[in-house]
């Protein structure tokens, strides 16, 4: 088995923080932990700036990974956090 970790850094814009963390809860994360191959996926915020957001996510091997990037809530998270963000999240996959 070849595990997948990810790391999503995400910045909200000014006042959309507590916005993004509710879709996150309501729209990726249940979903998400359902998926098959999912092994880890969090939410979490930097100590020292409130308006970054991280998910770290561990996936069972790429295609885990894969099936989940192709997924309706997946897709549904990002246009609804889109506006909500100061800019493009950076997406590390390790």
């Amino acid at each position: 088995m070849s595990e997948v970790v990810v790391v999503a850094v995400m910045h909200a814009a000014d006042g959309q923080r507590d916005a993004i963390e509710r879709v996150a809860r309501d729209v990726l994360i249940p979903a998400t932990h359902a998926e098959h191959g999912c092994i880890t996926f969090a939410l979490h915020r930097d100590s020292r700036d409130p308006n970054c957001l991280v998910i770290i996510e561990r996936w069972a091997d790429a295609a885990a990974l894969g099936r989940h990037m192709e997924t309706p809530h997946l897709a549904d998270f990002r246009a609804q956090v889109g506006p909500l963000s100061a800019s493009i999240p950076d997406i590390y996959v390790l």
